[in-house]
């Protein structure tokens, strides 16, 4: 199987790096005045925040046609477990998250769902018309309701329901303003972190 880099990856998915943003901002902002309106507290329920600023993102999402739907309705596939999106040659989870003390943004394990596990392994989903995909996790939270920039751009090989079973092939960042890059400058972006290859020992 061909394993995207990740500056492959930033080519494929640049013109719908505008967009996104535009829909996390647009959910935010959506579940803060709603917030805000019904006298409502973040911390007294933050399920309900992130929640519902998911729920207005999928709505932007689908008017762009990238919200990836069910096959039996126009709900979004994976409602309750992230937004996904379809383009090109990647498949995108979109998930919430947070730090850990030492400020690392935490990458999600799949757990004990045998989908989100094959989705981390770089299997294909028969629910996205059997195509060969690059499976992608971005990362995003927000600082009092403003959408941090950069987002995490994530590609896994493996995971389970223990946290050291996460596999990752590379992370990076993905910043709003990488949509107007020219593909030279994409071309000479680095990962934040890249993992070694199978095959890349003693390569030079």
């Amino acid at each position: 199987m061909h394993m995207a880099t990740y500056r492959e990856t930033l080519r494929v998915i640049q013109p719908i790096i505008t967009p996104t943003f535009r829909a996390l901002r647009v959910g935010l902002e959506g579940t803060a005045s709603l917030h805000e309106r019904e006298g409502l507290g973040r911390t007294r329920d933050p399920w309900f925040y992130a929640h519902a600023a998911r729920r207005k993102a999928a709505d932007e999402l689908k008017e762009c046609g990238l919200l990836v739907e069910s096959p039996r309705g126009g709900r979004p596939l994976h409602a309750m477990s992230g937004l996904l999106v379809r383009f090109k040659t990647v498949a995108i989870r979109i998930y919430r998250t947070s730090l850990t003390p030492s400020g690392q943004v935490i990458v999600p394990i799949p757990g004990r769902s045998r989908r989100k596990q094959r989705f981390w392994r770089q299997e294909q989903d028969p629910t996205l018309d059997g195509m060969e995909q690059d499976n992608l996790l971005l990362l995003w939270r927000d600082d009092a309701g403003t959408l941090v920039d950069p987002l995490t751009l994530v590609r896994p090989i493996g995971g389970s329901h223990r946290r050291d079973s996460l596999q990752l092939d590379w992370r990076g960042p993905l910043s709003e303003h990488m949509a107007s890059l020219r593909a030279a400058d994409l071309d000479g972006l680095r990962p934040t972190i890249e993992y070694p290859r199978l095959g890349d020992e003693g390569a030079g």
